[in-house]
């Protein structure tokens, strides 16, 4: 077992992170339910996109060649030869003189080259009246035009979102193979914590950690495998948190980290680590808030030991579990995404001494910094927060309109 001091938020990330391996098996799901999973490969299109030349307004299908000359003062009479609907399958071959009546999404028939608008004819329906000319192709979406035939859709790694999803299912799939999601076990700890649904007796205190984390791996795609409560008593934890890193891929704690009498989290850990031949790899984090944070890997398994305090697990959360969790779910892009952005609002009540990651909004460039009220609690998560800002240890009060440090999340 390796002993390790306090370390670097960015120090930690990559200790858990060279221990992270990826889920290398794969599941076929249903496109509904693929929203956020992870391509397991690359996927190529097997069709082009239009399948076919298709018309885009409502109108009449044409030759530019006979409509060239069409103007209000030069009208054009042509013969309609057919009526064509979207679905209304192969059309005949327009010939010299001729025009398709056609509906949006119907088929450009052969021998026409562009779609005039209705409302530049006379609306006839065996012969039409055209009064203006128009570009070859104009209001026409050609075979391949969006797609060609083996394109590639989405690369192994792939986030899939409605968009890529929707270019799958024009494809004609039902289903995609993705990565496995990753198992994670969510476990608060503490003789204060009582679950929700019944009365709460004195000197308790309703969990929410389980709930909120619960909900943060809900929303990241991840499968919310095992979520508890385990009071403070070192047997049961070392039965309960062995149990579950070896039932899941990985095990969140929260609450038990610090140097109280009851704070037994960091001696389970060593204590398990020692046993099963893991290594300890942090004891701490040189951040605020989320400084009694620790990591472990065991037998290709990652756990981490967050704070009790929630607004402390989720900045934690942030900026270590959700990197591992991507890159265990075959995600090609896990790092932070660091941008600079423009305080929107004064913030200056934190310590300077120690560096500060401060939940925030972010609006194109503009950031809405959560206001610090003198605590770091449940009052404290800011619901719509979309990123964090990185205030470093000596930094002066932050004035609205300077630069700061952003991390995405």
């Amino acid at each position: 077992m390796k002993s390790c001091m306090q370390v670097e938020m960015e120090e930690a990330a990559e200790m858990l992170l060279v221990h992270t391996r990826e889920i290398f098996e794969p599941e076929s799901i249903p496109l509904f339910g693929a929203f956020n999973r992870c391509a397991f490969m690359d996927i190529h299109a097997s069709m082009p996109q239009p399948p076919f030349d298709r018309v885009l307004v409502d109108g009449y299908a044409v030759r530019h060649e006979d409509i060239a000359s069409a103007s209000p003062r030069n009208p054009v009479r042509l013969r309609v030869t057919q009526h064509l609907f979207a679905g209304s399958g192969s059309p005949e071959p327009l010939g010299a003189g001729q025009a398709a009546r056609v509906m949006t999404g119907a088929m450009l028939p052969p021998g026409a080259d562009c779609a005039i608008w209705q409302e530049d004819t006379d609306g006839g329906e065996e012969s039409v009246v055209i009064c203006r000319s128009i570009k070859k192709h104009q209001n026409c979406r050609l075979q391949a035009q969006d797609i060609v035939l083996n394109q590639l859709l989405a690369r192994r790694g792939d986030v899939l979102h409605s968009t890529k999803l929707s270019l799958l299912a024009g494809q004609g799939h039902t289903h995609v193979r993705v990565f496995r999601q990753p198992k994670v076990a969510v476990l608060a700890t503490g003789d204060e914590l009582f679950p929700a649904g019944f009365p709460l007796p004195q000197g308790k205190i309703y969990d929410i950690s389980n709930i909120m984390l619960g909900a943060r791996l809900s929303a990241m795609g991840m499968n919310a495998a095992h979520i508890s409560i385990c009071g403070d008593n070192m047997d049961e934890l070392r039965s309960k948190m062995g149990i579950l890193l070896n039932e899941n891929d990985m095990l969140i704690t929260t609450g038990g980290t610090s140097s109280g009498k009851k704070d037994f989290i960091p001696a389970v850990v060593s204590e398990l680590a020692a046993e099963n031949g893991g290594i300890v790899l942090f004891k701490g984090i040189r951040i605020k808030p989320g400084s009694l944070t620790l990591g472990m890997v065991m037998r290709g398994k990652i756990l981490l030991g967050l704070s009790g305090n929630p607004a402390s697990a989720l900045a934690t959360f942030e900026m270590l579990a959700a990197p591992v969790l991507k890159k265990m779910s075959g995600r090609s892009r896990y790092y932070l995404e660091r941008q600079k952005g423009i305080a929107q609002n004064n913030f200056g009540k934190y310590k300077k001494d120690v560096r500060h990651f401060v939940m925030a909004q972010m609006v194109g460039k503009n950031v809405f910094i959560r206001q610090y009220n003198g605590s770091t609690g449940a009052q404290g998560v800011f619901d719509e927060y979309n990123c964090f800002v990185d205030i470093p240890a000596g930094c002066r009060q932050i004035q609205k309109g300077m630069e700061v440090d952003v991390i995405l999340v």
